[in-house]
């Protein structure tokens, strides 16, 4: 007999928990990066570091494009989606907090003066490049950082404007092929390979920039994670069969790829199939996983802690203290991150969560 799997309305503390382990791997990295951009020479010039950051973003993505695919179409089974509601609950729990972020960013911490932050040679501070202001305001911070173009406290948000600009497509594909979505998402992962490895052939000057475009965007995680959503709704072996076998059969080979990455690679896609590979197996394994709660907790609050870790970080970093004990600046790092976006989450996030909630019930009536 086959274990029981957790339920479609069942919360599943395990993703909830994998979410504050991704947000622990940003952490570390940027501390790193931060202390990068201040003293010149720290554990970031390892490949390792500097990757461990990224590959964290592509387990946000997977594990967004999962649950978001598996919601809609768990919701238009039961008859109670449509596009409005699904954009209303996505601007209502993404919107507040970025421009929250945004608007600290671009007319307060400047002008703190345990605040100051410092930016590499390499990049230009959006405070001196008033041109680029409008594409934080338009929710487009990918641009600019694709550019190098960085507003400081809020750089993370590029991710975020990545993900907005995917997720108001796939609604429209997966009501418009809710049968053929797999497929569908198949064509566009080996269509998005082919082009991006065409490109490298192409003796063309913007080939390049295009080809580097498409890694930045990672569309092909998220797609992956989608597809993920698609292979749980329907039941599909290929996910509710995953075990502890695949993890270490997937995993060991990954690992090896991720020690052997040098600073310029930019091939992440590795690393998505293996964020599938572990959302099946704690979806699958969610009634015998016991995931801590202070971890489950860190990823309740994931998304204050992504776009608030570089405040604190900068402020530590202000202070001196990775110049006293980089443990302790680890260690403190983690502890005011959290902190402060617990203050965020239940200042901000949890407000319009309960409007959103609130929405949700006055249309079920």
């Amino acid at each position: 007999m086959k274990p029981p799997r957790a339920q479609d309305g069942q919360k599943i503390r395990s993703l909830d928990a994998l979410r504050g382990v991704l947000a622990l791997m940003v952490l570390f990295s940027h501390v790193n990066l931060i202390r990068l951009y201040f003293r010149g020479n720290t554990l970031y010039d390892l490949p390792a570091v500097y990757h461990l950051g990224r590959v964290a973003l592509v387990g946000f993505f997977v594990l967004s494009g999962y649950l978001i695919t598996f919601s809609i179409l768990k919701k238009m089974k039961s008859g109670g989606w449509d596009f409005w509601r699904f954009y209303r609950a996505r601007m209502l729990r993404i919107w507040p907090l970025y421009y929250v972020v945004i608007l600290l960013a671009i007319f307060v911490l400047p002008h703190v003066p345990a605040l100051q932050f410092t930016l590499p040679p390499a990049a230009t501070n959006a405070h001196e490049a008033p041109e680029y202001m409008k594409y934080y305001l338009l929710f487009l911070p990918q641009i600019p950082s694709f550019q190098r173009v960085i507003l400081p406290f809020a750089e993370p948000t590029w991710s975020i404007g990545v993900e907005e600009l995917f997720y108001i497509i796939i609604p429209l594909a997966v009501f418009f092929s809710r049968r053929k979505l797999a497929q569908l998402l198949l064509v566009f992962l080996v269509a998005y390979f082919a082009i991006k490895y065409i490109l490298i052939c192409i003796p063309w000057p913007s080939a390049g920039l295009l080809h580097k475009l498409m890694h930045f965007y990672r569309y092909d995680c998220i797609a992956l994670g989608c597809l993920a959503g698609v292979m749980h709704f329907n039941n599909s072996r290929w996910f509710s069969q995953i075990s502890t076998k695949h993890l270490l059969a997937v995993g060991i080979p990954v690992l090896v790829y991720f020690f052997s990455m040098g600073r310029k690679s930019l091939e992440y896609f590795p690393f998505a199939i293996y964020f599938v590979v572990i959302v099946a197996f704690l979806v699958n394994k969610n009634h015998v996983i016991r995931s801590p709660g202070w971890l489950v907790y860190l990823g309740t609050i994931s998304y204050s802690f992504y776009l608030t870790h570089e405040i604190a970080i900068v402020f530590l970093v202000n202070k001196g203290i990775d110049t006293i004990s980089m443990p302790l600046m680890y260690l403190l790092s983690l502890g005011s991150t959290i902190a402060l976006a617990s203050g965020f989450y239940f200042a901000v996030e949890k407000p319009f969560m309960t409007w959103r909630a609130r929405l949700d019930r006055k249309d079920a009536h």
